[in-house]
C-alpha cells in the first residue's frame, strides 16, 4: 500500500518541486497551502507523515504539530528562517526532525523514509502496549532486548493458529508466563496447566486422559482427564521432559489424531486441544540417550521459543525492576514507593541471577519487607538478602583482585553489616566521615 504524505508550504513553487520528488518515489502527496486547509485536509484524510512549514500565512505551523500527532501524522517541520531555538522548540512539541531551506532533496527523501519507519514501529508497539494491558499480561516478560522483543512478535504471530509449541528455558525465565500469552492471544477456552515432574508415573495416564468407574481399586466416579478439561482450550505440559517413557506413545497418538482413551473404556473420544510444553532441559540429548521418543519430540517442536537467562539481557534488569519495586510496593501497602538509586541498578546488572527473573522479584520482594520504610534503594541493601553471592558472580571468572578492588569489597561487607550506617563504617576503618565519602564518590557506581 502506497503511503500518503502531506506537504504543507505557501512557496508554491518549492511546493510543487517537492511534491514531484516524493511522487516521484511512490507517495500519494496532497498539498496544501495554509494551516486552515492543512488541518481540515488532517481531519478528513489518514495521512503517514507530514511535511510542515513553519511560518505560514494564517499562523505559526509549530501550533499544528500537535494536532497531527493526534491523527497519529509523524511530522517534519520545514522552514528557511529557521535556528536552533526553533528546531528544538518543533522536536519538543513532537516532530520527528527539523529540515532547514534550502535542503538537498535527496537528504529529505532519506528524512520521510527515517521518519515513516520510526512511526511503524511506534505503531507496533503501542499496540503491543495495548493488547498487554487490555489482557492483563504479568510484568515478567517486559524488556527491550531484541531477543524479548523477537519473542513478543514471534507470540503475536503464531498464538491465533493451533501449532504445537515447545518453549525452552532456564528455571525462572517465564516459560509459563509465555505459554499464557499464547493461550490469551489465542482465543481458546480453558488454560489447563500440569507440571509433569509433580505427579507419580502410576497416576499420570488417569491424570491426562481420566478413567471409567471401576477401572481400577478406588475408581468409585469416572473422572474426566486434563485432556477433556482443556476441550477447545489448551494444555500446558510443564517440564515435559518428565514425561514417563511409558505414556510418551499414547500422548504422541493423541497429539497425532486428536483422540484418546480413558482408563478402563473401550471407546475412544475426541477433543480439540492445542498443546504447549515447556522445558529447562535439553530434549535432544535426551533423545540421543534414549530418555525422550524422538518422533514426539517432532511432534512438539512445531514452533520452539527459546527464552534467554536474564544474565544474557542485562539492559531488561532495570525495567524489570523498576516494575517489580512498583508491583511489590502496592502488594505490601508502602506508603510510598522508594526511589531506586543508580548503584542498585548496576549492583543488580553486575550480578548473574542464576534463578532468572523469579530470582530477582524475590530478592526484591524481601528488600522490601525488611526496608520498608527507606526512601531509597540502596546497592547495600543488596547484600541481606545475596550476600557473598553478588561478589561471587562477579569474579567468578577473576580471582586476581587490585588492592582497590579488595578494599572496595571490605567497605561494601562493613555496610552491609552496619546497615548501611557510614559513620560507623568510617570509625571502624579509622578514617574521617569525608574520606569515606570521597572513596564511595570516586568509585561510582559502587
Amino acid at each position: 500500500m502506497k503511503r500518503k504524505l502531506l506537504v504543507v508550504d505557501d512557496d508554491m513553487a518549492f511546493n510543487l518541486i517537492l511534491c514531484e520528488a516524493l511522487e516521484s518515489e511512490g507517495y500519494l502527496v496532497t498539498k496544501a497551502h495554509d494551516l486552515k486547509s492543512a488541518k481540515e485536509l488532517l481531519q478528513e484524510e489518514s495521512f503517514d507523515c507530514a511535511l510542515l512549514d513553519i511560518r505560514l500565512p494564517d499562523g505559526d505551523g509549530i501550533e499544528l504539530i500537535d494536532f497531527a500527532r493526534s491523527q497519529e501524522t509523524i511530522v517534519i517541520v520545514m522552514s528557511a528562517h529557521g535556528n536552533i531555538e526553533t528546531a528544538v522548540s518543533a522536536v519538543k512539541k513532537g516532530a520527528y526532525n527539523f529540515l532547514e531551506k534550502p535542503f538537498d532533496l535527496n537528504h529529505a527523501l532519506v528524512e520521510v523514509e527515517r521518519a515513516l519507519k520510526f512511526a511503524e514501529l511506534q505503531r507496533e508497539h503501542r499496540l503491543l502496549l495495548k493488547k498487554v494491558k487490555q489482557l492483563g499480561f504479568t510484568d515478567e516478560l517486559l524488556g527491550v532486548s531484541e531477543s524479548i522483543v523477537s519473542i513478543k512478535k514471534l507470540i503475536e504471530n503464531i498464538a491465533p493458529k493451533k501449532v504445537t509449541v515447545l518453549i525452552q528455558g532456564e528455571s525462572g525465565t517465564g516459560k509459563e508466563v509465555i505459554a499464557r500469552m499464547i493461550h490469551k492471544l489465542s482465543g481458546r477456552k480453558e488454560f489447563v496447566d500440569i507440571n509433569c515432574g509433580a505427579i507419580p508415573e502410576n497416576l499420570f495416564e488417569s491424570e491426562i486422559f481420566g478413567y471409567e468407574k471401576g477401572a481400577f481399586t478406588g475408581a468409585g466416579d469416572s473422572k474426566k482427564g486434563l485432556v477433556e478439561e482443556a476441550d477447545r482450550g489448551t494444555l500446558f505440559l510443564d517440564e515435559i521432559s518428565e514425561l514417563p517413557i511409558t505414556l510418551q506413545p499414547k500422548l504422541l497418538r493423541f497429539i497425532e489424531t486428536g483422540t484418546f482413551q480413558r482408563i478402563g473404556s473401550t471407546k475412544r473420544k475426541k477433543t480439540d486441544v492445542r498443546i504447549i510444553c515447556a522445558t529447562n532441559r535439553d530434549l535432544e540429548k535426551l533423545v540421543e540417550e534414549g530418555k525422550f521418543r524422538e518422533d514426539l519430540f517432532y511432534r512438539l517442536n512445531v514452533v520452539r521459543i527459546k527464552l534467554p537467562p536474564l544474565r544474557e539481557r542485562p539492559e531488561d534488569i532495570a525495567i524489570l525492576a523498576k516494575q517489580f519495586v512498583k508491583d511489590i510496593s502496592a502488594e505490601l501497602g508502602l506508603r510510598k514507593r522508594p526511589k531506586i538509586s543508580e548503584t542498585f541498578i548496576q549492583a543488580l546488572m553486575n550480578y548473574h541471577w542464576p534463578g532468572n527473573v523469579r530470582e530477582l522479584r524475590n530478592c526484591l520482594l524481601s528488600i522490601l519487607a525488611v526496608h520498608d520504610s527507606s526512601e531509597t534503594l540502596e546497592e547495600w541493601m543488596l547484600f541481606d538478602v545475596l550476600g557473598s553471592r553478588i561478589d561471587n558472580s562477579r569474579d567468578a571468572s577473576n580471582e586476581d583482585l587490585t588492592l582497590e578492588e579488595l578494599e572496595k569489597r571490605y567497605i561494601r561487607k562493613l555496610l552491609k553489616k552496619y546497615s548501611g550506617n557510614k559513620t560507623k563504617v568510617a570509625q571502624v576503618l579509622g578514617i574521617s566521615k569525608s574520606t569515606l565519602y570521597e572513596k564511595l564518590k570516586r568509585w561510582e557506581p559502587f
